[in-house]
């Protein structure tokens, strides 16, 4: 008998639950994504796309646009909710866009505002837009899917290839330690599509006008981090192409004399199949040692160029300040970073193939 009235309790306080659940959800308006823009008289213009019940029990959510131009973010949301029928709740808030514009300027002012809402997800990506933010927000798909949803699962399925896996935890993170600096997502529109353009590169809170084009991403990922999958397409004789496909890569940073005269060396093991190989008689045996040796001279000098153009340019997105850190004890801070633009860093890429499928 107690069982029976636990159940009937237990019963009644979820149909309750499902009750209060249910009437909260038709009291807001729900956010998908967000973008945010530089405007005039040092103001940003705020641009949400919000899910609106719409009447009927069966019926679909709508989709509606506000925007709102002031100096702060906790403004703009305030004007947006005085436009709107129900208060905006960021609950489900996936992404948030930001135009390059504002991005240059620097984004502390805007990140942190989500980083202290109870009411946004940990899951939360960030991505800065090769021109306005608004543009994404604001455009309608070819898909169904609203313009929150396609960035996210467009961001999602390249961080396994060609994207660095950041959230906006990770972007504090490497936004205010030291001996790292953050990257972001660079997107962009085509026409009624969205897409990556590449991977935005950052001194601290600042997009420095400059990025990793998306091709390149998978070269920044063998750099970064541990990770498999991901091709990359290498000139192999004249007019003929050759795709390299990554089973599995690992990166080592050997760092030496951090606080006087320091050194970097970062070895790089891949473990690679042959995808494809062009101009080649599929009755012949494709020489792997050849395709190796080329494989690492083509990759290998790419891996170089990327980390010299880091040093030029005084940022430090592959940590190797906050590896040296970790390493060195009684760690000179003001030395490394002085020393950083000329420290001695080289690349070795070995690429083991393991794999090969042969095309003409």
């Amino acid at each position: 008998m107690k069982i029976k009235l636990l159940l009937f309790t237990l019963a009644s306080f979820l149909m309750a639950a499902c009750g209060v659940e249910k009437q909260i959800l038709e009291d807001i308006l729900i956010a998908e994504v967000v973008g945010y823009d530089d405007a005039e008289d040092k103001k940003i213009k705020g641009t949400v796309v919000v899910s609106v019940p719409q009447p009927g029990e069966e019926a679909d959510l709508g989709k509606e646009v506000y925007e709102a131009n002031s100096h702060d973010i906790k403004a703009a949301r305030q004007q947006e909710n005085a436009k709107t029928p129900y208060p905006i709740a960021g609950g489900r808030l996936t992404v948030i866009l930001y135009g390059e514009g504002l991005a240059s300027k620097g984004l502390n002012d805007y990140v942190d505002t989500y980083r202290r809402d109870p009411m946004v997800g940990r899951d939360l990506y960030l991505a800065v837009v090769h021109g306005k933010a608004e543009d994404v927000v604001k455009m309608e798909p070819k898909l169904i899917k609203t313009p929150g949803v396609q960035a996210k699962e467009l961001i999602e399925q390249n961080i396994r290839t060609n994207l660095p896996d950041v959230d906006l935890h990770r972007y504090l993170y490497a936004c205010h330690g030291k001996g790292i600096d953050p990257v972001l997502p660079l997107l962009e529109t085509a026409g009624d599509q969205i897409r990556v353009k590449g991977i935005a590169l950052f001194k601290k809170d600042r997009y420095i006008g400059k990025y990793i084009p998306y091709e390149d991403g998978f070269l920044y990922k063998v750099l970064s981090e541990n990770f498999k999958l991901g091709s990359y397409e290498i000139k192999w004789k004249q007019n003929d192409f050759t795709d390299i496909n990554n089973v599995e890569s690992r990166v080592h940073y050997h760092i030496s004399n951090a606080n006087q005269d320091p050194k970097v060396r970062i070895d790089v093991k891949m473990k690679a199949s042959l995808l494809e190989v062009q101009g080649y008689d599929l009755g012949k045996a494709v020489d792997l040692n050849k395709i190796e040796v080329r494989a690492e001279q083509v990759i290998g000098k790419k891996l170089n160029e990327m980390v010299t153009m880091f040093q030029e340019n005084h940022i430090d997105p592959i940590a190797l300040g906050d590896h040296a850190k970790s390493k060195t004890r009684n760690f000179d801070q003001k030395h490394w970073e002085e020393a950083y633009p000329d420290i001695p860093i080289e690349v070795d890429l070995d690429i083991e193939m393991i794999q090969t499928g042969i095309a003409e």
